[in-house]
């Protein structure tokens, strides 16, 4: 049994055979009886289905972007652990300098070490030639032979 009227089912037709498709409903003409939904019924409390089927869509929907969501959470947390490993590294160096400034200030070495750099060409080839005479002497060889050994590295280097 068709439960819509010759004249609902007929309307569609006519409408075509005028010319008029813009007016014709894509949905088929019917009472709202027999749509089967909850929410076109005035004597049904819609309510409850609507909110379960609004339920299943949030969380289909929150399924959708936890993946996302977890990728970028994980990408900034490693993001953070590698700034703090260069806050830490960062932290060391400082600690290093600083205490290695101490102790150049404490055991008056700094002023040793700006003199060294600030040597020209001339203290600087008399002061490798001290040094590697010394260190001829203290091995026991001919102080001449360190004197030759800087020399030849003045000339190479």
């Amino acid at each position: 049994m068709n439960p819509y009227t010759v004249a609902e089912s007929t309307l569609g037709q006519s409408s075509m055979q005028r010319g008029l498709p813009g007016m014709v409903s894509k949905t088929q003409p019917g009472p709202n009886m027999f749509d089967g939904g909850a929410s076109s019924k005035p004597s049904v409390n819609s309510q409850i289905p609507n909110n379960e089927r609004l339920k299943m869509q949030e969380m289909s929907r929150n399924i959708e972007t936890a993946g996302p969501q977890a990728n970028v959470g994980a990408a900034r947390d490693m993001g953070k652990q590698a700034i703090g490993q260069s806050d830490a590294e960062s932290k060391a160096q400082s600690f290093a300098a600083q205490r290695m400034s101490e102790v150049l200030y404490a055991n008056d070495s700094g002023s040793a070490l700006m003199k060294l750099s600030s040597m020209d060409g001339v203290d600087q080839a008399k002061l490798r030639n001290d040094v590697a005479t010394g260190k001829a002497m203290a091995m026991g060889l001919n102080p001449d032979l360190g004197a030759e050994v800087a020399q030849k590295a003045r000339y190479a280097g």
